[in-house]
């Protein structure tokens, strides 16, 4: 009777079945701070946008093996714009509030820095996509006197409007370092700010998007 009962029971028992390995995707997932899958260019953008920040990117591995990156946000995207005044060459001074309803797209340099010189001639080429816009304005600031920055220009042509003697204006914006690339909208909020730009795609759907505004 007693081996009746064992045979019974080892008859009900169920055995797992082994999982199967999770395999790795080998993927790679960019998101910005909102969730957004973004480009590998926009994500290097974002990440060097401030560079002198220390880096808070979040790196998970997800169950399929994914690796997801999640960047932190942009303080000074959604910020007011300071209200500016700069000295322009062979134009009237400049300030936000003068160009208020248009586009601003600003780029901060100075003459010794190789990176803004580098990147000039990516920046000429873009800014004239938008040639004949005129609800788009392209300024660019300088801390350097004007003269300097004249002689520099007839070597080294650089299109957008120039500002020059330009601390008073760049120290309203607290910035580390030199380049940096902002876009603000119509009523004077920033909405894109960048050092150096790998998604070019990325700038141009920004200023797009304002302009539709």
């Amino acid at each position: 009777m007693a081996s009746a009962i064992i045979v019974l029971l080892t008859a009900s028992v169920s055995f797992a079945q082994p999982k199967e390995p999770v395999r790795p995707t080998g993927k790679t997932v960019y998101r910005d701070s909102d969730g957004n899958i973004i480009s590998n260019n926009e994500f290097v953008d974002i990440r060097m946008a401030n560079f002198h920040y220390p880096d808070a990117t979040v790196i998970k591995t997800l169950d399929d093996g994914t690796v997801e990156f999640r960047l932190q946000k942009i303080p000074q995207e959604g910020m007011t714009a300071p209200e500016f005044k700069v000295s322009v060459i062979d134009r009237p001074n400049a300030t936000l509030s003068s160009l208020r309803g248009k586009v601003v797209v600003l780029n901060f340099w100075f003459i010794g820095c190789p990176v803004c010189r580098a990147l000039k001639p990516q920046l000429n080429e873009f800014k004239a996509r938008f040639d004949g816009n005129d609800d788009v304005v392209f300024l660019a600031m300088a801390p350097d006197r004007e003269n300097d920055v004249r002689q520099y220009l007839k070597t080294e042509p650089f299109d957008y409007i120039q500002a020059t003697d330009a601390n008073p204006a760049l120290a309203m914006f607290k910035f580390g370092g030199y380049p940096k690339n902002v876009v603000i909208s119509k009523t004077g909020e920033i909405v894109y700010w960048r050092s150096t730009i790998k998604a070019w795609d990325k700038f141009e759907s920004v200023i797009r998007s304002e302009l539709a505004r």
